[in-house]
């Protein structure tokens, strides 16, 4: 009874629709780690950790899905593809089921297994889908589920363990009339396939016992995968040992007319009588750890947990091997992103909450110069530096970058290469251990002569001054203001204000500000509502208004005038208060704030550790927009770090699981009207957006008349853009027509006049 009450649940349908954001979202996934691979319809269908992509053999061309075309962002675990149904099936760790069908731009959403709380999360994982006239057995960690392909939803669900428990199975096939269920740990298990009452656990009947990851038709015999390395053929009732490989076996596929196996760094296909046809086990890579393989023709294409997807083909008695994989970074967990002169930058090392950087991550940083591909450059080349945390670029020499280690020091690139690293043997940055080089750096800016200022954290002297044309670092006594500087006391973000006075977090002791000009040491704390979670300061950002914006473990603070913190004695941060329904409440009340930035029109990007990403105006007193998993494409609420291209508006989202562009809208002001545009022009029937003036200078006068001369709007710019939502002053919208954009400087010394058609 218990079983069938689990199962009279996963017969109610839930699904769901998925939203296609790519409209004003682009995704930048990595797509070199493979997890499963389909064929059909002269394509492959290839997923990676979060995100697929497909390859048509015939035209080389590839196009990518991730969560900005609708996917989840979650932990992809088996894909299928079904030609008869012209559907691709993608199975996820948490029990998620999506369906892309063709011709469709909305991805079906299947949430049964997921949601199940009869089901335990650990068990709810897709581990195989196998299709017999539009009937697929989806194997689970708790059994079996079937689901129809022409009407896209569950049929019934087999729970087939002793007593109807719940047991894991690897994979499932369709063999001679039965279904074979190969389960991890309680064998191979066979029914009728035709049983109309397989719902029934006492129908299944146990073939043979042991551990099995694995189960194809091939060739008109089953082949198991047991235990490790074994390859068995089923031959009646019994199992026989065929194949026993030297590595552990990642996968094993039926392709045609060949058995395709992964097993270690080799890929081998063997023939309907297991003969071996062919050995790959060095493509000519730095690296080859293959997962998967499928066998099309001529070419055998291949899918790796390290460097993607790989197309071998022989032709004229020649091997030749193509890497395959979209453009993208290295991998999808950013922690650290920077966006300078047209290139976006990305590192991968980290720390947690407590600023611990162990177990070390060595992963490499990638670079994307926009309009390009992605430059990679591998963790074998950063000079064994690990937790890369922080990425500071030379604004007079953007070719040079300096990377801040939270285990090994400074590193430098110079045109890709990493060239130095900088470290307590070689340089004035200080290690926490004497006789060890752990030399914790982390935020850092440059200062208007061209020197790069630093946290060095867990030492006396935790802010320090480098050159770069002399490599000489100055440490600075900040001891007036931190006390017990050389404790476990970690230090995060470092920004300057227009002055030049560098302010930085830490995680003991609040804010602590610099004046460069008279050696002012400074600490700015919470005040009142001072807490441990409020002195640990995580983000820093200064705006327009030369107002210090406080990201802390436990919320939002500003200060409101940076230079007086050198002039108060005891120097307080405020809280800002919204009216919520009426109700005063603060703002961002207890959110672990990772990072803050300021676009071109002054609003702020909030990004916190789980709730995604605000967007305030310019004093937050108003939340433009929260974006989180549920309306927009961020792959995770857990957002690390932020960055904006000034220039056209972009912002760029590192959260755990990828990174994430969004087409925004407020640029930075330009010095000049000369390149003065708007967009869209014309405005054409049924456009309901926002019209985007963009190229103005800071404090520049717009007003917007007819062709008349009669005033429908007017607005003073804070950075190099404004909207208009081609509103006579937010009434109605205005008629069909040639619209004058006319534009003074803040100093009136320059004028621009342009031009916008609407047509409704």
């Amino acid at each position: 009874m218990r079983a069938l009450y689990c199962l009279l649940l996963l017969l109610i349908p839930f699904t769901g629709i998925a939203q296609n954001f790519s409209g004003q979202w682009k995704g930048h996934y990595s797509y070199f780690q493979i997890k499963d691979m389909s064929a059909g319809d002269n394509q492959l269908y290839i997923a990676s950790e979060n995100a697929l992509f497909t390859y048509d053999i015939d035209s080389n061309l590839i196009n990518t899905f991730s969560t900005v075309e609708g996917l989840s962002g979650e932990l992809i675990s088996a894909i299928f593809r079904s030609e008869a149904f012209e559907v691709t099936l993608i199975g996820y760790e948490n029990g998620l089921i999506e369906i892309i069908q063709d011709n469709e731009d909305d991805i079906v959403t299947l949430i049964d297994i997921r949601d199940k709380p009869t089901i335990a999360p650990d068990r709810r994982k897709i581990n195989h889908f196998v299709e017999k006239d539009g009937r697929v057995l989806v194997s689970t960690g708790f059994g079996i589920v079937e689901l129809n392909l022409d009407k896209l939803e569950f049929g019934d669900t087999y729970f087939i363990g002793a007593g109807g428990t719940q047991i894991e199975v690897a994979q499932a096939a369709f063999f001679e009339g039965n279904i074979y269920a190969a389960t991890r740990s309680n064998g191979l298990i066979r029914a009728s396939e035709t049983n109309p009452n397989l719902v029934d656990f006492n129908q299944w009947t146990l073939v043979s016992g042991g551990n099995f990851n694995g189960v194809q038709l091939f060739g008109n015999q089953l082949y198991l995968q047991q235990n490790s390395n074994l390859i068995r053929r089923l031959q009646g009732n019994s199992l026989n040992t065929v194949l026993t490989l030297p590595t552990t076996i990642n996968s094993m596929r039926s392709s045609g007319e060949e058995l395709v196996v992964t097993s270690g760094n080799n890929v081998r296909l063997y023939d309907t009588s297991l003969q071996l046809i062919r050995s790959i086990a060095n493509p000519g890579f730095d690296s080859f750890l293959p997962t998967v393989a499928i066998s099309m023709g001529e070419d055998v294409f291949i899918g790796a947990s390290d460097i993607g997807a790989i197309k071998m083909t022989i032709a004229d008695g020649r091997t030749e091997y193509t890497n395959i994989t979209p453009s993208g970074p290295l991998a999808n967990d950013p922690f650290a992103v920077q966006f300078v002169d047209d290139n976006l930058w990305v590192t991968y090392g980290e720390h947690d909450v407590l600023f611990n950087p162990f177990p070390l991550k060595r992963q490499g940083v990638s670079r994307l110069p926009i309009g390009e591909s992605w430059i990679n450059i591998s963790k074998d080349d950063i000079l064994g530096a690990t937790s890369l945390v922080h990425i500071a670029v030379n604004p007079n020499n953007t070719e040079q970058v300096f990377i801040s280690s939270f285990q090994d020091g400074l590193l430098e690139l110079n045109e890709n290469n990493a060239t130095a690293l900088y470290n307590s043997s070689n340089s004035g940055f200080e290690t926490l251990v004497t006789g060890d080089e752990v030399v914790r750096l982390n935020g850092a800016a440059f200062n208007s002569d061209g020197n790069l200022w630093i946290v060095n954290s867990r030492i006396r002297d935790g802010l320090k001054l480098f050159n770069p044309e002399t490599k000489e670092v100055t440490g600075i006594n900040i001891s007036g203001a931190v006390s017990n500087p050389s404790a476990d006391n970690g230090f995060s973000k470092l920004v300057l204000d227009r002055r030049g006075n560098v302010f930085f977090g830490s995680s003991l002791n609040g804010v602590v500000g610099y004046n460069p000009e008279n050696g002012a040491v400074r600490k700015i704390d919470a005040g009142n509502d001072s807490s441990f979670a409020l002195e640990d300061v995580r983000a820093l950002a200064v705006d327009q208004n030369n107002q210090l914006w406080i990201g802390t473990r436990g919320g939002l603070r500003v200060f409101f005038n940076t230079q007086s913190a050198f002039e108060q004695s005891n120097p307080t941060s405020s809280n800002i208060v919204i009216l919520d329904n009426g109700v005063p409440q603060e703002l961002l009340f207890e959110q672990f704030i990772s990072d803050i930035e300021v676009d071109g029109s002054n609003n702020k990007w909030i990004a916190t550790g789980s709730s995604g990403v605000f967007y305030l105006s310019p004093d937050g007193q108003e939340t433009l927009a929260h974006y989180t998993t549920e309306n927009s494409p961020l792959p995770s609420n857990t957002v690390q770090d932020i960055t904006i291209d000034g220039q056209t508006g972009k912002v760029y989202f590192a959260t755990t699981k990828g990174l994430i562009e969004f087409n925004g809208s407020a640029t930075d002001p330009n010095t000049s009207l000369e390149a003065v545009s708007a967009y869209p022009n014309p405005v054409r029937p049924g456009f309901s957006g926002m019209v985007t003036i963009r190229g103005l200078t800071s404090r520049a006068n717009v007003k917007i008349t007819d062709i008349e001369g009669n005033l429908v709007y007017e607005e003073v710019s804070s950075g190099g853009s404004i909207q208009w939502d081609t509103r006579a002053f937010g009434k109605h919208k205005v008629a069909s027509g040639v619209y004058l954009i006319l534009i003074t400087a803040e100093d009136q010394a320059e004028t621009k006049v342009s031009k916008l058609m609407i047509v409704r």
